[in-house]
């Protein structure tokens, strides 16, 4: 059951969105420490921002080696952080969840922490998240915004 969600503003376009993320998932990971049981899904809008996202955290991470995988990569065993994208199938292992997709996974409920990411392009990206938000408020939790 989810304890926390907390949607974050993180940019006006996407690069600036998954720049934000790739700070703040190091952040979360020194946060969480090594614990099994402290494992986040990066959730992707699609099988391209997932590619994207995983080159990126190979490339552009300085501070932490940060084992990842795309959730479906069979070759690769389970990692600290997995990324996922709506259409594949995601073990119900993780604790918390870092959604750059604007619109909230059914399952979002079943993780500790929920970070949802809100790129704030005044179109269909920050609506679908005002929607993501009233859905939570609906379901009896109580987000906060983070600006």
């Amino acid at each position: 059951m989810t304890q926390e969600i907390s949607f974050i503003s993180a940019g006006e376009d996407e690069k600036e969105a998954i720049s934000f993320l790739l700070k703040f998932v190091e952040e979360k990971f020194l946060e969480l420490g090594s614990s099994p049981q402290n494992k986040i899904n990066l959730r992707c809008n699609d099988a391209a921002q997932a590619n994207e996202l995983d080159q990126k955290l190979w490339e552009d991470l300085n501070e932490v080696f940060l084992a990842h995988k795309i959730s479906n990569d069979a070759k690769i065993p389970s990692c600290p952080v997995e990324i996922s994208y709506p259409g594949i199938k995601v073990k119900n292992d993780f604790s918390t969840l870092i959604n750059l997709n604007p619109k909230l996974p059914p399952d979002y409920q079943d993780y500790d922490t929920v970070f949802q990411i809100v790129i704030k392009d005044n179109a269909s990206l920050q609506n679908q998240a005002r929607e993501s938000f009233k859905q939570c408020k609906i379901d009896g939790l109580d987000p906060t915004y983070i600006n």
